[in-house]
């Protein structure tokens, strides 16, 4: 019984102290309770190191899209969820290149691109039940497509589902941005619209499609509480009816619903009020030379008239030969963190570090660095996973990337 009680007693100071050392570490830490000391390394098949797209779950899980063909489901604390797919994961049959949105009911949606066997280009959407199953319901075996002709797809697209409270409810609104149908013609924006069931829904556009100039394409979405759709391409925006047509001028309104994640290299995401935010690297002198960049992060109106602009280097003050850039954005609240990389370039080789930066938007609007979070408001570490970025509900961050082996690696930042 002594010996008993002396377990306990231990087993309960042991985890006093952890808690005391969480207590004690600052904002920017990595979090020790999640994965091994803060981190997860794991062997994925056929992603091609690609990350397409990463959510936080209402419950805090990790979902992540790699590869256009792989589902992975991470627990809070770091673990993959055996209840999900096989032993975690999911392969699709049919490999997608697009974002992720999930449903009210839980289930999963991805919207973007996919290749038939015939040749070509589809704009799709395919949805899985919670627990990473097929869900044979919607559309044909779960995919619903529509195809795009002799019309080629280009980088950045978007997936957006409509709330209950909403005209239209359920239906799934995917958009991508189409290369140039000739020489001096623009890039245009494709949107189509899907019912709950997978159909094509004919009171949108032409039998539930249409393309259109707007902004030459499409990286985040929004839906207003008018029904109207505001479509941005990186730092512009275009206003669209509720039936897909293009409005002469972009008047704004109340988001009801957002485009919940984006696609690697394009890190264009709405917060809450409304505006909408684009990370990437502001060039000093020609984009191929010098590799001169900061690392950006810019926040629009909806009108598109830009509110808030940063620009940092995850170390350094840059110049000459350091190349910084934001490949992923997530916001919470006021709150804004941006992961990605910094390039410096010398005869010896190409040294790469990775970096986290928190901002907070003011009440003006404008973004500053928050130098609370990390050191001056940054993080920087060698931990390959910079390319996916989400906060969970207790504002603790986690990062996600692939590392030169080819595993998925997360890592978790304590918020606070």
């Amino acid at each position: 019984m002594r010996r008993s009680a002396f377990a306990i007693l231990a087993g309960l100071l042991l985890g006093l102290s952890s808690g005391a050392q969480q207590a004690q570490a600052a904002a920017g830490s990595l979090d020790t309770t999640f994965g091994s000391n803060g981190t997860t390394a794991t062997s994925i098949a056929n992603t091609d190191s690609i990350l397409n797209s990463m959510l936080a779950l209402s419950n805090d899980n990790i979902l992540l899209f790699a590869g256009g063909v792989a589902l992975v489901e991470f627990t809070s604390n770091g673990a993959l969820d055996t209840s999900f797919g096989s032993k975690g994961v999911t392969t699709l049959s049919t490999p997608i290149t697009g974002s992720l949105a999930i449903q009210p009911n839980g289930q999963i949606v991805i919207g973007g691109i996919v290749t038939p066997s015939g040749g070509g280009a589809d704009l799709a959407v395919e949805r899985l039940n919670s627990n990473g199953t097929m869900d044979s319901s919607f559309g044909s075996g779960g995919m619903a497509v529509v195809s795009l002709g002799t019309r080629s797809p280009n980088v950045g697209n978007a997936v957006l589902v409509y709330p209950s409270n909403v005209a239209d409810s359920g239906d799934i609104l995917v958009c991508t941005t189409l290369i140039a149908a000739g020489r001096h013609l623009p890039y245009q924006t494709a949107l189509a619209r899907f019912t709950p069931s997978g159909e094509l829904d004919t009171t949108f556009g032409s039998n539930g499609f249409t393309i259109q100039t707007g902004v030459f394409g499409c990286t985040a979405m929004a839906l207003l509480s008018t029904g109207d759709i505001l479509v941005v391409n990186t730092n512009e925006v275009a206003q669209f009816t509720s039936s897909g047509s293009a409005e002469s001028t972009v008047s704004g309104g109340t988001v009801v619903a957002a485009s919940q994640s984006s696609t690697t290299f394009e890190a264009s995401v709405f917060d809450a009020s409304g505006d909408f935010l684009l990370g990437g690297e502001l060039f000093v002198g020609e984009e191929s030379r010098g590799h001169n960049s900061s690392a950006q992060v810019q926040r629009f109106s909806q009108t598109g008239s830009q509110v808030g602009n940063v620009t940092f280097h995850y170390q350094g003050t840059g110049g000459s030969g350091i190349q910084a850039l934001v490949q992923a954005v997530a916001v919470q609240g006021n709150f804004v963190v941006a992961a990605g990389d910094q390039e410096m370039f010398a005869q010896s080789g190409t040294t790469t570090l990775n970096g986290l930066a928190r901002l907070e938007v003011q009440s003006n609007g404008s973004l500053v660095l928050d130098t609370t979070f990390g050191s001056g408001g940054i993080v920087v570490n060698n931990l390959p996973a910079s390319n996916g970025v989400a906060f969970q509900s207790t504002g603790k961050i986690v990062t996600a990337g692939f590392a030169s082996n080819g595993n998925l690696t997360l890592a978790r930042y304590l918020g606070k």
